[in-house]
């Protein structure tokens, strides 16, 4: 019998796709399912290859020549981490038979039978690997994830065991998989052949929100890490993808990748944060006044100076912010740690 897949495949022109990852925002991407006997897609079309729509599933009989090719639409806003879902009869067969001669495949996922054991099967840099972890059901639906860090070029395989998400791995403890990800940036299409059915299929991506370098990051501390000292060359991104020039002022005229951090309104001239002071204040030389950043995306990456227009002094604590007793003007800026 022939072993149903899903390959994560590269276009050849256009836009191309680590669980942690995933601790930043996320963005739903794309998503095909079934009502009564037609297919529904959101974000995502197909090659029109025609197949069976039969109680709720798409149903695959076909070669890798004819296979049913999903693709997402174009994104500028993903980091190159995404993860594909779907919910899948997948139909074993002999694990010696599994085509490895898939020159565009990313990744890919099936069920083989070796000797008396069926397991799930992955592919990456053009070989299957034995998985464990979870074993697949004797008959019935797999629900599983394939995160793909096109960032990293790795890939981990997750599969729905008891109400959730497991890890598998090979050889007692890889997790993540390497693959050849050429110029592709991120998924661009995917492939479903063999024996079984696609009950669902759908996509999310880590949503980008500055860049350092040539990469995307899904949090500013990120960005920050890999920017080390030189944190002023770190680049804000819009809500709409597009990426900002390092140094790059808000439109309340605020460092961009700061607001961001705060969750100001990039594109509002009049947003601002709110200071007040302290409830309880004992210091007899300061105002000490405290930040509202209660629901700020990144409060931590931001510090705040203190300035008479001749020297400025930092303060990381949001709530502990001195404002000097002597008369004068000064004003208070936050910025990047």
């Amino acid at each position: 019998m022939k072993a149903k897949t899903l390959m994560g495949m590269i276009a050849c022109a256009g836009a191309c796709v680590s669980l942690s990852a995933f601790g930043n925002n996320t963005n739903a991407w794309f998503n095909a399912g079934v009502d009564g006997v037609n297919i529904t897609l959101s974000g995502v079309s197909t090659n029109g290859v025609a197949v069976q729509v039969s109680e709720g599933k798409i149903v695959l009989d076909n070669e890798k020549e004819s296979a049913l090719t999903f693709t997402p639409v174009a994104t500028n806003m993903s980091t190159g981490v995404s993860v594909i879902k779907a919910t899948a009869e997948l139909t074993p067969s002999d694990a010696t038979s599994l085509d490895t001669t898939l020159p565009e495949a990313k990744v890919g996922f099936a069920v083989g039978i070796a000797g008396n054991a069926t397991n799930y099967y992955g592919f990456a840099s053009g070989e299957w690997f034995k998985l464990d972890g979870v074993n697949p059901p004797d008959s019935g639906n797999t629900e599983f994830q394939l995160i793909l860090d096109y960032r990293s070029a790795t890939a981990q395989f997750f599969v729905k065991n008891s109400g959730s998400y497991q890890i598998l791995y090979t050889n007692g403890t890889t997790t993540a998989f390497t693959f050849d990800k050429g110029s592709a940036s991120d998924i661009s299409g995917i492939d479903a052949y063999g024996s079984g059915s696609i009950s669902s299929l759908a996509g999310d991506f880590e949503l980008a929100v500055a860049a350092y370098g040539d990469t995307k990051y899904g949090s500013i501390a990120e960005a920050k890490t890999a920017a080390g000292e030189n944190a002023e060359d770190i680049r804000g991104i819009s809500p709409s993808g597009v990426v900002q020039d390092a140094g790059a002022k808000a439109a309340n005229g605020m460092d961009y990748v700061v607001c961001e951090a705060l969750g100001l309104d990039v594109e509002s001239s009049t947003a601002n944060i709110e200071v007040a002071p302290t409830a309880t204040d004992s210091d007899a030389e300061n105002i000490t006044l405290a930040v509202n950043v209660a629901d700020a995306p990144e409060a931590g990456a931001v510090k705040y100076g203190v300035s008479n227009g001749t020297t400025t002094k930092y303060y990381e604590d949001p709530a502990a912010i001195k404002i000097p007793l002597a008369a004068g003007t000064y004003t208070i800026t936050p910025v990047l740690k």
